[in-house]
């Protein structure tokens, strides 16, 4: 196959489309007979990460489109293919985030489908959205003769924009309510619904006027129901990823790897199951570029603005062990965490006694953090000096400059407060904050790693280098730098094939900043 004849979907959120299209489509569908097992589903995932295109899969199931499914998982399952009425309802196409915007697009797209199949819904424009909604479910179950298939995208699209304005959220929750009510009044004339969101505000009353669906979001069952797995991304996109590789003039697998640390690392159930971001290996593979296509694609505007308003620490959000009903709870000031884990800005690291601890997925959302975060974590500091900063310590990351690369992070760690920082607890603190610059520089880092020889203090790893960190406080680099060599910190990254580096830091009591350095380049 000519890589350059490959159809990505790009944007395409339409399953129909995509298969007449001869579109690549990871298929999904073997996730649809566990799915009939239940009847009401809620599905909550980062924006842009395929929810759109899954309704519209079951869209195509439900209304007996056999032929948009040959050659797929449910083909081999499926023999009857019966066709349902379907009501399906995308909050995207909503315009404003205004209560009465939101209910007038509402009404359109209810009437869109009473026409599609042929109904006429006298009196309608006076109808509250609740009452039409019902009468809507009532006359398809008439017409055909079969229960009604209800399927609503982004619930809480207005919503989120609305979040920091109380009384507003409040006025559109109350008018909200009664429409997913509906799903409970018109519940025998229901044969399955299922709802997509990015927030769990299901937690709050919008839905408190019907049983709760099932939330699916945190099932391991279903934890790679949307997203690409490993083995799905070697299967569909051999091609592609053959062709990047030649780009960037790469091995195939090196280049696998770099796909890997820059858009795989989401996990969002207690499983070891982790997935890449759909969008992003799209238009990575579509345009042969490592670009951070996700991260452009929205905006962080509201996270930005819960950062300015919280009085929470980056080192709490990602070290904590919190509980399954933490992360699905609705965001607040005092406790920004669940905004971040269900907009995909952070994931589940960690899984143990029914506690979870979370983490950044990849490099792709390390460098989002970087305007986010920066800033707040280094204070006073003017903001071109700090992009100008930032951008000579990226590119002296990449090439290897290890003394301007200590110079650069030195005069950065300078600029962090640290008056309320115990000396005992310094060279923790300075260890984290050396982290978080490497984390939020799009740097694949970790740290504590633990070894037969002890525990590195950090490992960062650019897609053409590694470099292997072992910190002191009041030492000397020598003493740190000949604690990798005699304890054996990089063997495991020595058959690696990118180049290695080993430094050895000595932060200073005194200064609280780093001292000195000493470094070596391995010889592999």
């Amino acid at each position: 196959m000519n890589p350059s004849l490959t159809k990505y979907p790009i944007g395409i959120q339409s399953f129909p489309e995509i298969r007449n299209g001869n579109y690549i489509y990871v298929d999904k569908t073997m996730y649809i007979p566990h799915l009939l097992l239940g009847k009401y589903y809620f599905l909550s995932r980062p924006r842009r990460f395929g929810k759109s295109l899954f309704l519209s899969t079951l869209e195509s199931y439900f209304k007996g489109r056999k032929d948009l499914f040959e050659g797929l998982a449910i083909a081999d399952v499926e023999k009857e293919w019966v066709e349902y009425p379907v009501v399906r309802i995308d909050f995207n196409t909503t315009e404003g985030n205004d209560i009465e915007s939101v209910k007038k697009s509402l009404r359109l797209m209810l009437m869109r489908c009473a026409a599609s199949y042929g109904i006429e819904i006298p009196g309608y424009e006076s109808m509250a959205i609740a009452d039409l909604f019902t009468t809507l479910i009532l006359a398809l179950e008439a017409k055909t003769g079969r229960k009604v298939v209800i399927l609503i995208d982004e619930y809480d699209k207005a919503l989120i924009e609305i979040m920091n304005d109380p009384e507003r959220l409040g006025d559109a929750t109350d008018t909200l309510r009664p429409f997913f009510s509906v799903l409970k009044t018109a519940d025998e004339h229901i044969k399955f619904a299922f709802i997509t969101g990015v927030s769990r505000f299901r937690n709050t009353t919008i839905f408190s006027g019907f049983n709760n669906p099932n939330d699916i979001s945190m099932n391991s069952d279903f934890a790679s129901v949307l997203g690409i797995t490993q083995q799905e991304m070697e299967k569909y996109f051999r091609h592609g990823i053959d062709a990047i590789a030649r780009e960037y003039e790469m091995p195939f697998d090196d280049m696998l790897q770099v796909l890997r640390d820059k858009y795989d690392g989401y996990r969002f159930t207690r499983r070891k199951e982790y997935v890449y971001n759909p969008f992003s290996v799209l238009n990575a593979l579509y345009a042969r570029q490592l670009d951070d296509a996700w991260v452009k694609s929205g905006t962080s505007r509201v996270l930005a603005k819960y950062l300015r308003g919280s009085d929470f620490t980056f080192d709490e959000m990602t070290s904590k062990w919190l509980s399954a009903n933490a992360l699905a709870a609705t965001y607040s000031r005092e406790n920004p965490t669940s905004l971040f884990f269900q907009t995909g800005y952070l994931t589940i690291r960690e899984f143990k006694d029914d506690f979870y601890k979370l983490g950044i997925p990849n490099q792709e959302v390390q460098n989002a953090l970087v305007e986010l975060v920066i800033p707040e974590f280094v204070k006073g500091t003017n903001a071109d000096n700090l992009q100008n900063t930032i951008f000579e310590l990226s590119g002296a990351i990449k090439r290897g400059d290890v003394d301007t690369m200590m110079e650069l992070l030195r005069a950065l760690l300078a600029a962090v407060p640290y008056h309320e920082i115990d000396t005992h607890v310094l060279e923790k603190h300075l260890h984290l904050c050396m982290y978080i610059v490497f984390m939020m520089l799009g740097v694949s880092t970790k740290c504590e790693i633990a070894q037969s020889g002890g525990r590195v203090d950090m490992v960062a790893r650019t897609p053409w280098r590694i470099y292997v960190f072992e910190f002191k406080l009041d030492c000397t680099p020598e003493e740190a730098l000949r604690q990798i060599d005699d304890k054996g910190y990089a063997i495991p990254w020595s058959a690696d094939g990118r180049k290695l580096t080993k430094v050895g830091v000595n932060f200073s009591s005194k200064t609280r900043t780093i001292d000195s350095w000493a470094y070596a380049n391995d010889k592999n």
